[in-house]
Parts: C-alpha cells; sequence; structure tokens
C-alpha cells in the first residue's frame, strides 16, 4: 500500500479531511490512489445542511485493511469500493464531528493505534486549550471538554496544562499590545541537505546569485525599519532562522545580521540559528556578539557519528561539542539544542546518550523533535526509511526523555504538532527557568502580529478579539524573490497600513 488518498469534495471540508489522512500517514495524491473521499451534500427532512462522506478503497489494498467485511455488497465509484459512509450537519462545528469521526475510522481501516492526543490533529494544541480557557474562564473546565469532545489522554492534558501555564504571560501580554511584534528573517540556503528535510531550498554553493540575493535581502531589511518607524511599532523579539543563516560567507552574514540589529532595540530577545557548527565560524561568532544576539540555537540533532552520516550533516559530535565550549567562552547568550527522536536506526540507548550530553552542557533550551518522514525528503524514499524506529519505541524515547529533562529541572514551555509524524506525537521546547523563548510562543499561538524577511517567510497581521489574521507568503523561489522585491515590499507595505490605520 503506498498510503494515498485523493479527495473530491467542498473546499470547507477539504481542510479537514486533509489533516485526519495526514494524522494516519496518508499522502494526497491523484493518481491511482489507495483511497478515495468523496463528499457530497443530501436531503434531510428537517432541512439541514448536510453532508455524506464515503471513503472507498482500491481492491487492491483489501487485504491490507482491517475491519472490512467483503461479504456485503458496496457501492462502486470509479472503479473504487464503499467501505464507509458517514453523515454530518454542513456546519463548522458539523465538519469538525465529521472530521473526528472520519479519523476513528482511518484508524480502524488502517489498523493504527489510538493516539493519545484522542482526535486532536492539529499543529496548536496549546492556540486551542487558550482559546477554550478564554471562553471557559477555568482549566478544569478546559480538560473536561478536551476529553469529552477529543478524548484527550490525561498525560497529554498534563503536558498541555503545564505549557499553557508557562505561556499564559506572554499571551495576555500579545492581547493588549497589538503594536508589539515579532520578527522572522528567513536565510533560504544550507551546505548540505539533511536526509529528513523537505524544506524546498537550496545548497548555498549551488546558486550563482548570492551577491543579487544579499542585496534583495537588505532592501527588504531597511523597508521593514521603515515599516517599523512609519507605524510606531515595539519589536518584542526576532528571530533569525532557515535554511542555515550561518551557510552565508563571514562578510555578507556580517552585514545581513548587522542590518537586522536596527530592527531591534537592543537587550530584546534576538535568536540566531547556527544549526550546524561545521557552517558557525570565529569571525561569525565575533559579529553576534557585536549586533547584540542573545539567544543561539545550535541543533546537533543526535549525538552520535553514525546517525549523523546516516541523515546527511557534515559535522561530528566533537565538532558540535568543540563549538558550544567556544560559544560558551565568548558570548553571554542563552543556546537551545534541537534533537529528533525516530532517525533511522536510532535506539533508546542513543537517546539516553543525547540526554546525558544535554546534562554535561546544560543548554538554556532544549527542543525535542519527533521524526516527521515527509514525502519530499530524500529519507522517504531511501532504505533508511524501513530502518526508523517502530512507534512503540518512539514513544518510549519521548518518555523516558520527558522524565530525564523534568529531573534536570527543565520546564516544557511550548509544543507543536506536525502532519506525518511517527505516532502522531509532538514537537516540545524545555527550558531551564527564565530562559524561554519569547519567538517561539508567539509564533505558535499566533496572538501578536509577526513581520517577515526574506524568501519563503510569512507575515501575519493579528488582531480582533477572535485574532483575525491576514497573511503574505514571500515566493520560496530565490530569484522571483529578488525580481518581485518591489512589489512584495508595497503589498506589505500596504497590510500594514490597512492593519494599523486605525491606531
Amino acid at each position: 500500500m503506498n498510503n494515498t488518498y485523493h479527495y473530491e469534495g467542498p473546499v470547507e471540508l477539504g481542510s479537514i479531511v486533509a489533516h485526519q489522512c495526514g494524522a494516519v500517514g496518508l499522502f494526497s495524491n491523484k493518481e491511482n490512489p489507495d483511497f478515495m473521499i468523496h463528499v457530497t451534500s443530501i436531503d434531510t427532512a428537517d432541512h439541514i445542511d448536510a453532508v455524506e462522506v464515503k471513503v472507498f478503497y482500491h481492491t487492491d489494498v483489501q487485504s491490507q485493511l482491517h475491519c472490512v467485511d467483503t461479504a456485503v455488497p458496496s457501492e462502486i465509484y470509479k472503479g473504487y469500493v464503499l467501505v464507509r459512509s458517514l453523515f454530518g450537519e454542513d456546519t463548522v462545528e458539523g465538519r469538525k464531528v465529521i472530521g473526528r469521526q472520519l479519523l476513528t475510522q482511518l484508524r480502524l481501516l488502517l489498523g493504527t493505534t489510538e493516539s493519545l492526543w484522542g482526535t486532536l490533529v492539529g499543529v496548536r494544541p496549546t492556540k486551542l486549550t487558550h482559546k477554550l480557557w478564554d471562553s471557559l474562564g477555568s482549566l478544569d473546565l478546559v480538560r473536561d471538554e478536551l476529553e469529552t469532545t477529543h478524548g484527550i489522554s490525561p498525560q497529554k492534558w498534563n503536558l498541555l496544562e503545564t505549557v499553557v501555564k508557562q505561556e499564559r504571560l506572554y499571551v495576555e501580554q500579545a492581547t493588549v499590545s497589538p503594536k508589539e511584534v515579532s520578527m522572522y528573517s528567513g536565510i533560504p540556503f544550507c551546505e548540505t541537505h539533511c536526509t529528513y528535510c523537505s524544506f524546498p531550498y537550496g545548497l548555498i554553493q549551488g546558486y550563482g546569485k548570492v551577491q543579487e540575493f544579499v542585496s534583495a535581502y537588505l532592501q527588504d531589511i531597511a523597508n521593514m525599519n521603515e515599516c517599523i518607524a512609519y507605524h510606531g511599532l515595539g519589536v518584542q523579539s526576532l528571530y533569525m532562522g532557515g535554511g542555515t543563516p550561518t551557510s552565508l560567507g563571514d562578510g555578507d552574514f556580517h552585514r545581513v545580521l548587522h542590518s537586522l540589529q536596527k530592527l531591534i532595540p537592543t537587550g530584546h530577545e534576538f535568536t540566531v540559528e547556527a544549526g550546524r557548527p561545521d557552517s558557525l565560524s570565529h569571525s561569525k561568532i565575533t559579529s553576534m556578539i557585536e549586533a547584540g544576539v542573545t539567544r543561539i540555537s545550535l541543533n546537533p540533532q543526535t549525538m552520535q557519528d553514525d546517525i549523523l552520516r546516516i541523515i546527511g550533516r557534515g559535522h561530528t559530535v566533537q565538532d558540535i561539542l568543540t563549538m558550544y565550549e567556544y560559544i560558551v567562552s565568548f558570548m553571554d547568550c542563552s543556546i537551545n539544542m534541537d534533537f529528533i527522536a525516530g532517525l533511522p536506526r536510532q535506539t533508546l540507548q542513543d537517546m539516553e546518550e543525547n540526554v546525558k550530553y544535554i546534562d554535561q552542557l546544560r543548554p538554556h533550551n532544549v527542543t525535542i523533535h519527533t521524526l516527521a518522514l515527509k514525502k519530499g525528503s530524500p529519507l522517504y524514499a531511501s532504505s533508511y526509511a524501513q530502518e526508523i524506529p517502530s512507534e512503540h519505541l518512539v514513544q518510549h524515547m519521548l518518555d523516558s526523555t520527558h522524565e530525564a529533562l523534568l529531573g534536570m529541572g527543565y520546564i516544557p514551555y511550548y509544543m507543536y504538532r506536525q502532519q506525518y509524524m511517527v505516532g502522531q506525537m509532538e514537537n516540545i521546547g524545555y527550558t531551564l527557568p527564565h530562559y524561554e523563548s519569547i519567538y517561539n510562543i508567539q509564533m505558535i499561538e499566533e496572538r501578536q502580529s509577526i513581520l517577515s524577511i526574506g524568501p519563503g517567510s510569512v507575515s501575519k497581521w493579528i488582531g480582533g478579539q477572535d485574532f483575525r489574521q491576514k497573511k503574505q507568503y514571500m515566493p520560496k523561489d530565490v530569484d522571483t524573490y529578488i525580481q518581485d522585491m518591489n512589489r512584495l515590499l508595497e503589498k506589505r507595505n500596504t497590510l500594514s497600513k490597512e492593519h494599523w490605520r486605525d491606531s
């Protein structure tokens, strides 16, 4: 089975279906999919708008499905056999109910394990929790709602409760300070391609117009500086991510970083994602010191040389340790380290070794990711995909790491989920007390406007009691970004004026 589906029906239900299918590892594909999901409107006696959701399967995958009664005649659609039929109201809440029913049925058909998250499949479960907290007034009532409606487990509720309590102050501040924003600056290049990564970024050494890109990027930053001044904005945090920002040459990195420095008051949270130690240099660290960088993300992903080679990293464990020691010696900043659970050939002992390094180094923040196997990543089609640890083992890795980090004094302070994650689990950011990343919280909870710079970045203007969003997507293609710069900046200026026109 190729784990593919095709959806036919109204757009309003399409995104919900996509979430449910993604939660059980099904990818959208029009060409010979394993499943067809077809939605039609139906008439009801009380004239309530309603829909019927029919799930069809290809006969080639019948032997691999669970709970299929082959003795019962079924409807045929485009050569596919009906296996499930669901009914529901065609309303906002009705479509959510249909989505939960569809997820349950897909799990039964595929024989997948019931998730500890119940029927919650969204990227931001903490965002939903804050929203319910606002409306219901108490976390006890929120827990009752999530347990009753979504079947969330006590384990995941305890995680949610801890995280939202850590975030709440920042969420409330964002609500009452509409002119306080955060900034994202994205550099769309890396020096090597990690096998698990599906981002459409290129290798910097393969791009022949780096200087044109840098010139356009500096124009983007200058325009953002004018926008801040024109609207009287306060910048709470700035995150320089990517790709790998430190893949830029020393001189270009210095120019871009010092231009970004002008956007944010001295001493405010200024993060640089220096993910790969092999892309760092003494010159770049000096530039970060001069620019007032307050937080660095140094992301090994794992601390075993053999796994680093499998996932396409261009450094060794010793490179990480050497660079970490150098940063601690010369910079007064917070340090984050990222790790992934579920990498090919990874064992529980490997994760326990990662935790020992965390205990030895004591970074201020630690982010534990669950591997998300994306179709666009090199890993998806490689032989190593067959060597990804089992769902049960990955859950064991996450649980043991969680308990160990709590024992070391780390606190979960933000979290999010992705489609196609092993076991429908989550990514958790941990912090030592009082070192949480403001940007990470504001980005996940979406109550503060975030203005963005660079190819592939997204600006979000957020306002109103329901936190409505207007968005601008910068093109992912670097050449298009350069060529359309003036038009893109004009659009961003217009959206900013519309958003802050009454303030």
